[in-house]
């Protein structure tokens, strides 16, 4: 009878464990949030029209500071696609910091000192500075470029 009682008491606890744990909560994480920034980059070019032809460049405190136009504060990974021909006004930079709060500083420092005329002779039509969550945005190019690849990059936070 012991034994009874107690294999019904261990059914009803892990019946009652189970209901309390419920269904996950919804998560507010975002495409963008769980991708690198290299697909990050991939999906915001994909079937942008009159986009050159580019190389990516993966961003260190030596070379920061060229493609984002300040220093390259501690824990941000980031990554640059320029246009391989010089006379072509193109810039992507992606970067990545450890917080939001960090991420907003960053992008206000580089929106304060870009350069749309960092090129020999051209000068880029539009130039836009975005964030969302931790993950900023620098956009050097023509205006059309510019403004499909910034569409597609706050369609990973949509």
């Amino acid at each position: 009878m012991k034994k009874l009682t107690a294999l019904l008491l261990a059914v009803l606890l892990v019946f009652g464990l189970a209901a309390c744990a419920g269904s996950p909560a919804e998560s507010n994480t975002k495409p963008g949030d769980t991708m690198t920034l290299q697909d990050i980059l991939t999906s915001i070019t994909k079937d942008v029209a009159d986009l050159p032809d580019t190389e990516t460049t993966t961003l260190t405190k030596d070379n920061f500071e060229y493609f984002a136009f300040t220093a390259m504060p501690d824990g941000v990974e980031a990554i640059d696609a320029d246009a391989l021909i010089n006379a072509v006004p193109h810039s992507v930079v992606l970067m990545r910091a450890q917080d939001a709060e960090t991420a907003k500083q960053l992008a206000a420092d580089v929106e304060a000192n870009l350069n749309p005329a960092k090129w020999v002779c051209v000068e880029a039509e539009k130039t836009a500075v975005l964030v969302h969550n931790c993950t900023v945005l620098l956009v050097m190019s023509w205006s059309d470029v510019t403004d499909a690849l910034t569409a597609n990059f706050n369609a990973l936070w949509s």
